[in-house]
This record gives C-alpha cells, structure tokens and sequence, in this order.
C-alpha cells in the first residue's frame, strides 16, 4: 500500500535482455538542404552551402570512425536533396552498417534552383516520402522503413495514417513522450510507432550558426560551451536511465562532427556505455521491439495522441 501524499514512479518499459534503457543516435543528413530551406537567398551563397557540404566530407567519416570503434550503431535520416547530390555518403553510411531512413518534406522539386520546395498539395507528402525512399534504396539495396519529417511539416491530423499507408513502420518526429508510443489517426491507433525526441537533446540549438540573412538561430544567439552541453547531456542520460526510458539524440554531422565536438560526443558515448545495461538500437529496432509489446502498452488516456484524437474527433 502508498501511503497518502507518496509518488508512485511510473512502469518501466521493458527493454530486451534486461537493459535498462535504451538508446537510439539518430543524426540528419541535411546537408546543403538544412540552408536552402532557411532562406531564398541561399542557393546563391556558396560559402553559407559551405557548412552543409562541410558535414558530408568532414563530419560523416569521423562520426563512422568514432561509431566504428565502439561498435554502435547509428539512424541517419537522409532527404531527397542529399542523396541525389551526395550518393557516395549515403552508400559510405550504409556499407558501415548503419540503418538509413527517410527525412521529409521538404523535397527537391525545383532543380533548376537547387532549392528544396514545399509540395502543399494534399498528396505532396506521399510524393516526396515516396520519391525518396525509392532513391535511398536505389542507393543501399535496403527501402527505408522510418521517417524523420523535418520540423513543422508533419501537422496534419491525417499524416499517421498517411505514414501507414506509404508502408513506414516508424516514425521519429514528435516530441509530446519520452518513451515510444503508436501514433493515432481518426480515433485509432495505427500500426506506426513513435520514437520522440527533444529539441534540448539535439544539436542544432546549441551548436549550429550562421549569420544574416541566412541566420541560425533567427536571434543569432551565440554558440554554447562545450563542456556545459556534456554535462547537461549526461545528466540527462542518467535520469533517462533511471527512469528506463528511451533517449532519443538528435544530431548532424555538420553541426555536431566538428573536432571538438566529436570529442564531447566521444566522452559522452562512452559516459552511456560505462554502466553495461544499455541498449544501443537503431529507430527500427526499436519500433519492432515496441510493437512485439502491443498487447502490455497502450497510451493513457492523457497521451498527446489521445487528446489529439480526441481534439480530431470534434471537428
């Protein structure tokens, strides 16, 4: 029996071979892509593009590199743009045995620009998905099960069950949980499952810069301290792993596959590793874990997806 006035912690989920958390490394090949879709100006402003491509060429060999020696494995969401102007990457990032996914929209509908537009129309998401996950597995031999829709993009009420029907299994693109969780579509729950994550576990805000008009961040406020984002970030890892949750990072190698940068992502790798009851798994590992616990998880009655539902259904 609780005693009055006394929390009771929430049930942890159940991870497999007895882990105690799980961890996934997700990173967003963007690219050049990340800048085009900041400004109209962009495309004419090589040394801007500069950064993006900076990430291909430096950053994803020393991110393969310091995931190599560690035997760990990676997601990395790739968007149309990237993979038709640097295929080698895409190939390089699969051949290492990481798991590929799709990022989007925006897609690359107007080439003679070499911007990625929006593509508004109600079967635009499908298109672009679509378009995309062919590429990639032109590219890798494997389709691409999951999806990383780019901020701001995924906000129809429809998108899950649209998820569902382009044949995704996952998802990685909200942030309402800390755990997985099944999207929900017109009242159900369909077959797609969640992988959430938080801006404050991603990169961009901390690291990531350029100047006007091109800006990021729009206040173009200055970069953070290295060592207070690691201690930050393994803080943050040690209350997910009390709490046996899922710890989603969100990075990209043009922001995060910087020299120094590397480093701190090095030390915190090997911080997650040093307790031995971790499961380091890729988006679609998890979401098939999650999905073989259907029958023991459901989302609560006030899960963003419920109320979401429900918001839906008054409509």
């Amino acid at each position: 029996m609780v005693a009055e006035g006394m929390t009771v912690r929430e049930t942890r989920p159940v991870w497999p071979s007895g882990a105690r958390c799980a961890v996934v490394l997700t990173f967003g090949l963007d690219a050049e892509s990340f800048w085009l879709r900041l400004h109209p100006s962009a495309p004419d402003r090589p040394k801007t593009l500069s950064l993006g491509t900076y990430g291909i060429h430096r950053g994803v060999p020393r991110l393969l590199e310091l995931l190599g020696r560690r035997g760990l494995p990676g997601t990395w969401f790739v968007p149309e743009h990237t993979a038709v102007h640097h295929p080698e990457a895409v190939r390089t990032i699969a051949a290492a045995g990481h798991e590929i996914g799709v990022a989007g929209p925006p897609a690359l509908d107007s080439p003679a620009r070499d911007s990625p537009a929006r593509d508004e129309s109600p079967a635009g998401p499908e298109r672009v998905w679509a378009r995309t996950a062919d590429l990639l597995t032109s590219l890798t031999g494997s389709r691409p099960t999951g999806l990383r829709a780019v901020p701001g993009t995924l906000g129809g009420e429809a998108h899950p069950a649209l998820l569902e029907r382009s044949g995704f299994a996952w998802s990685s693109s909200t942030h309402g949980d800390d755990r997985p969780h099944f999207l929900w579509s017109g009242g159900r729950r369909t077959s797609v499952v969640e992988l959430p994550w938080q801006w404050e576990y991603a990169d961009h805000p901390y690291f990531l810069y350029n100047g006007a008009p091109v800006a990021f961040p729009p206040g173009e406020a200055r970069i953070a301290a290295y060592r207070d984002v690691l201690e930050d970030w393994k803080d943050s890892f040690d209350a997910y792993r009390d709490y046996g949750l899922c710890w989603v990072l969100a990075l990209d190698p043009q922001s995060i596959g910087k020299p120094g940068r590397a480093l701190l992502l090095e030390e915190l790798l090997d911080h997650m590793r040093s307790p031995g009851d971790v499961w380091f798994a890729t988006g679609g590992q998890v979401a098939r874990h999650w999905r073989s616990l259907a029958g023991r998880t459901t989302e609560p009655e006030g899960h963003p997806e419920r109320v979401k539902a429900a918001w839906s259904s008054t409509e």
